[in-house]
């Protein structure tokens, strides 16, 4: 008996001095988010996959981690809740040659760019006495869309504009949607008499009219007035421009987005525009999780540029924070500049103005 004791203590001893000689450069890691881009509160996944490179096996080793403070952590993790982030630790055993995955699920509830940090891997030695810390880099980020924001007043007003503006779609008749000429049956107006073709046909003949040119609406986004302390006033401005722009592509309106906003992690030199139709939001709900308050220009530059860059007959929502003075103005702007119709929305209190 004794001298099986004797022997289990020579091996530990053995493998006590083999892990102290253990090249912390056998232990690797390999960090994953399952997704890049949801929505908030939505669950995703963030993974560390431990390797064991060495035939020593791990009894203990810990992944660390910095979490960004609005993250969901489980109640059963190792966690620190600090001003600027959340310190997680992982902890598990790995035997020699093995892969481990350590998977933690969790959420995100508010809008932004948001980072998870490799911190440090600490690991033990054979019998516990000791403790090795590895030094890890890795940032992985995650963009949070804008929540939807839930007005019934904007509803309403998103109603009766685009109502307007299809309705006047039919009024103002443009003669490069001429697809063909017909009979006059004596109701049609006057303008709309082809001379050239009721001479030839001699009889009187009207334009055909093709109607099934897609509706246009531009979306302007201005943060230039938003202080950049004021995040929830951005946050709101930015639910709001997700709401208008969500509501008209599923009214089968083809959207251009404009804004003066500084987007995070993206190197635009100029103002941003991006492009949503059905099917195709994803890239302008991207850039409204990486909105910033800092701005490129102000107002009317960004409201010249989108008259430049937008349909000719796009009709325009202006989305301005509450408080904005600059409102009538702006929509004063767009109607001496090109004749077109304007909808102002105030974005923290959802308030709205038409250019009646």
């Amino acid at each position: 008996m004794l001298t099986l004791l004797f022997v289990l203590i020579a091996i530990a001893i053995v493998l006590e001095t083999i892990s102290y000689r253990r090249d912390p450069d056998l232990v690797g890691l390999e960090f994953a988010i399952s997704t890049l881009c949801t929505e908030p509160g939505a669950p995703f996944h963030v993974q560390a996959i431990v390797e064991n490179n060495s035939r020593i096996p791990l009894s203990y080793l810990a992944v660390i981690e910095t979490y960004p403070p609005t993250a969901a952590i489980p109640e059963n993790m190792v966690f620190r809740v600090r001003p600027d982030d959340v310190y997680v630790k992982k902890i598990c055993r790995v035997k020699g040659r093995q892969r481990k995955k350590l998977t933690l699920e969790t959420a995100v509830t508010k809008r932004g760019v948001h980072l998870f940090n490799g911190d440090s891997i600490e690991f033990g030695d054979f019998l516990g006495f000791r403790e090795f810390t590895k030094k890890i880099y890795y940032k992985r980020e995650i963009v949070v869309y804008p929540e939807r924001l839930d007005s019934p007043d904007l509803s309403d007003a998103l109603g009766r504009f685009y109502g307007d503006i299809a309705a006047r779609r039919f009024l103002i008749r443009d003669p490069i949607l001429t697809v063909g000429c017909r009979e006059y049956t004596g109701r049609e107006p006057m303008k709309e008499i082809h001379w050239l073709q009721s001479a030839r046909r001699n009889e009187l003949m009207v334009r055909e009219f093709d109607y099934t040119r897609q509706l246009s609406a531009c979306v302007i986004l201005a943060v230039d007035e938003i202080n950049q302390k004021d995040e929830d006033c951005l946050d709101e401005c930015c639910s709001a421009a997700r709401s208008v722009c969500e509501s008209f592509v599923a009214s089968g309106v083809s959207v251009s987005f404009f804004t003066n906003s500084i987007l995070m992690r993206i190197s635009e030199k100029g103002l941003w525009k991006c492009e949503a139709s059905p099917g195709s939001t994803s890239t302008l709900l991207e850039g409204l999780g990486r909105v910033t308050s800092s701005s490129r220009g102000g107002l009317y530059a960004l409201l010249e540029y989108a008259l430049l860059n937008s349909d000719y007959d796009a009709a325009f929502v202006i989305i301005l924070p509450a408080g904005d003075a600059r409102g009538d103005e702006a929509i004063n702007f767009i109607r001496k500049k090109s004749g077109r119709e304007a909808l102002l929305v105030m974005g923290q209190e959802a308030g709205v103005s038409h250019d009646d």
